[in-house]
């Protein structure tokens, strides 16, 4: 066990205790707490945690999926859809759900519509106005904190690593740049009510759901306070019908947050039912409480049904969807307007229907909630946001160096203004080649590998340094700002509104 430095050291430019903190900030976490478990934060498992651990898995599966489109498009393709080689197992359905992070894009949005109501519902359940719209006003006020300030920190370092030359010659003066990467916060990360225009933001395209998540939770807060003095069955009737409405005008993403507050009051609901049981069976003195809760096996069934079928659906390709086994029937089945949209809209109703699904089945499975509830997959949630906006710089700054290339041989003629001279087999690709399955799938894997780790210690410090603080600060902020004269804050209630 390890404790702060205090014996004597080398006179050094910073005081120790200042030299421990950077110390302690450049550790990953998991390493820091074990090295200093004195300042070692506490965790608790929550009801809704298994969102958390899904988020987070599904965060890793974006940076696979932009590791594997950027390095390894060939395995993108359906099975036995390659021209040039024979297809890797890799690219069969299921197992190609490791790098399709697509469709975890539309359970980002579900989960958000889920975690961002479910305060607030749980207030008018317990028939607390003051505290529904407490919760209300004191998530709006910090969603733009907490979406966008992590994202302006990003890409500003990205404008670093441009102009030292880290990701290639700079292209432009450091002036020029400024002004560029403001152009692309604010007409393109902060934003949201232009979203249904590809905006793919400069300095970190992966940004793009960002405006789209900012919209959206807007919405969610509008639709809860509009229907927060309602009868109950009018209120989830009305999300179902808005629901309904969003799917035909085509968008995608307010079904999938509304789906989340749907999600969020059947949660609720079934929070209070087990509580009366459990109140039932304490005044009969029986213990079979347990048992009645339970849905019934014909209703788990159902749900293992929609995770398998989620889990083939997630595998949908970019390319060649209409020449896939089995994607080829829902492509012919997808209902206008997304049949009409474009090319990706197809996948794009589908993903949200299975992220719905997938979302309410992985809080019903027992050993789905477990798994998302243990270390690894709540770790992974803990800093899921952090590795969604640092991947793509990271990548963007080693990948090639570690992935390297094949033997490149010479083009041109010596002498000639466009001769390029042969370049040796260099990284992971010159050791293991990739003209084979073989070969292309063990590049992948142990690029994947060796990639991995970079991410994950950039994300870590990245949530502990900047995300934590942003947050943190947003809250001081809210604080600060509040008029005393509206009533307690949620603080003083001692009422989180975190999100």
């Amino acid at each position: 066990m390890l404790s702060p430095p205090t014996a004597s050291l080398p006179r050094l430019f910073l005081p120790r205790q200042t030299l421990f903190k950077i110390l302690l900030a450049l550790l990953p976490s998991f390493l820091s707490d074990r090295l200093f478990p004195d300042h070692k934060p506490t965790y608790r498992v929550h009801p809704t945690s298994y969102l958390d651990g899904l988020r987070g898995i599904a965060s890793i599966i974006v940076f696979f999926c932009h590791y594997t489109e950027n390095n390894f498009s060939a395995l993108t393709l359906s099975h036995g859809l390659n021209v040039d080689r024979p297809s890797s197992f890799i690219q069969l359905p299921y197992f190609r759900i490791i790098f399709s992070g697509r469709p975890m894009v539309h359970i980002f949005f579900v989960i958000s519509g889920f975690a961002l109501s479910y305060k607030p519902i749980k207030a008018l359940h317990a028939r607390d106005l003051d505290k529904c719209y407490t919760a209300l006003a004191s998530s709006t006020f910090r969603r733009a904190f907490r979406l966008f300030g992590p994202c302006v920190v990003s890409t500003f370092m990205v404008l670093c690593l441009r102009q030292t030359g880290y990701l290639g010659p700079a292209q432009e003066t450091l002036m020029e740049e400024v002004w560029k990467w403001k152009g692309a916060v604010f007409h393109q990360i902060t934003w949201g009510w232009d979203w249904d225009r590809d905006l793919k933001p400069a300095y970190d395209i992966h940004l793009w759901t960002i405006p789209i998540e900012f919209a959206h939770s807007m919405l969610l807060f509008m639709v809860v306070l509009m229907l927060s003095r309602v009868k109950l069955h009018v209120r989830m009737g009305s999300v179902l019908g808005l629901m309904g409405y969003c799917l035909m005008c085509g968008k995608w993403a307010g079904f999938e947050f509304l789906a989340g507050l749907f999600l969020a009051e059947v949660f609720v609901l079934k929070q209070e039912g087990k509580k009366q049981k459990e109140w039932e069976g304490e005044r009969e003195g029986t213990k079979e409480r347990g048992m009645v809760m339970g849905p019934g096996t014909l209703v788990k069934g159902l749900q293992v049904v929609m995770i398998l079928v989620g889990l083939f659906i997630g595998g949908w390709p970019n390319r060649s969807a209409d020449k896939t086994p089995g994607i080829s029937w829902f492509l012919e089945r997808t209902p206008l307007p997304f049949a009409e949209m474009d090319h990706l809209a197809p996948q794009k109703f589908w993903f949200g229907l299975s992220a719905v699904c997938t979302v309410w089945a992985v809080g019903e499975l027992d050993f789905l909630r477990r798994f998302f509830e243990g270390g690894l997959a709540q770790y992974c949630g803990r800093i899921s946001y952090a590795i969604y906006i640092m991947h793509g710089p990271v990548m963007d700054t080693i990948q090639a160096s570690i992935l390297g290339h094949v033997d490149i041989p010479a083009r041109g003629k010596p002498g000639d203004a466009n001769f390029k001279e042969a370049l040796p087999a260099a990284g992971v690709k010159g050791f293991f080649g990739v003209k084979t399955p073989t070969q292309i799938t063990l590049s992948w894997f142990f690029g994947m590998w060796m990639i991995g780790p970079f991410v994950f210690w950039a994300a870590d410090v990245f949530w502990r340094v900047v995300d934590n603080r942003i947050v943190d600060w947003g809250k001081r902020l809210e604080n600060w700002c509040l008029d005393e004269d509206t009533g307690p804050s949620p603080r003083s209630q001692g009422y989180s509104v975190a999100a």
